[in-house]
């Protein structure tokens, strides 16, 4: 499988946001004066308004969207919430009415307000989602799902079997490819910043913490074709082959980078 599909109105992409808005996000991100929500409200809006950019075409005077990016966001800690309502039963929203509902709301409603940390059921819910999207005309063509997660500590329970099974599901491009970012710095990893950040290719370089492992085990391998991309838009130009969709999150600008590795097709994505 490829992974070369290009992100096009006829073939758009779907992105799985899973957010952890368990109470432990209530602390403050290190360095800074605000809270760790605070930080993945703020770049979720930064990736939000460059899906859209890439989405507008302009006929005449007037800006059309085209929708080439759908998003479905879940929020999870002792329980699961989905972000969105779309027009057919909870469902995935295009990235214009996304952005609109960002707008009209502020935010995604994060608040470190869901209490404890149930990953797993958070995953459940993404695969029914997944699956069902993937049956759809517009997704099981296409450039293959991305799920993104964000966490910032240990889950309750183990989200990695089925994230697994995530992974098997599939477009006629490729498998779901799985993201994790994590909101902390113990790893055995060594790098100054995203600059000569090599990516994480074994699971010495995680460490032995039994949560970080986990999410290393759960993140895809990144295709080349990302990679290239990557490289090439200078977002982390020192990033090794092979390595995993995983990421620790060190400075506020690298939380910025990691979001960014959702919609890493940069300048290539058709418009």
């Amino acid at each position: 499988m490829s992974y070369e599909r290009k992100v096009e109105r006829a073939h758009p992409a779907l992105i799985t946001m899973i957010l952890d808005d368990s109470g432990s996000m209530s602390t403050n991100m290190t360095g800074t004066s605000d809270a760790r929500y605070q930080w993945v409200e703020r770049y979720s809006g930064i990736i939000l308004k460059e899906l859209l950019a890439r989405c507008v075409e302009v006929s005449g005077e007037k800006p059309i969207v085209k929708p080439r990016y759908y998003l479905d966001v879940i929020k999870y800690g002792s329980s699961v919430e989905t972000w969105q309502n779309g027009p057919n039963g909870n469902e995935e929203l295009d990235i214009g009415e996304a952005a609109k509902k960002f707008s009209d709301n502020g935010s995604l409603g994060l608040g470190a307000k869901l209490g404890g940390t149930d990953a797993a059921a958070a995953f459940q819910l993404a695969q029914s989602r997944i699956e069902k999207a993937l049956q759809k005309d517009r997704f099981k063509d296409s450039f293959p799902p991305i799920v993104f997660h964000l966490t910032d500590g240990e889950s309750h329970t183990d989200a990695e079997p089925v994230a697994q099974q995530i992974a098997s599901l599939s477009s006629s491009d490729g498998n779901v490819l799985i993201v994790n970012g994590y909101i902390g710095t113990s790893t055995q990893l060594t790098y100054k910043d995203e600059n000569d950040f090599p990516g994480y290719l074994t699971e010495q370089e995680v460490g032995p913490n039994r949560d970080n492992l986990r999410l290393f085990r759960m993140s895809s391998v990144m295709p080349n074709t990302m990679r290239e991309n990557l490289v090439n838009d200078g977002i982390f130009p020192a990033i090794r082959e092979n390595v995993r969709l995983f990421f620790d999150v060190r400075t506020k600008e690298m939380l910025k980078h990691v979001i960014q590795v959702v919609g890493s097709g940069g300048s290539r994505l058709a418009r």
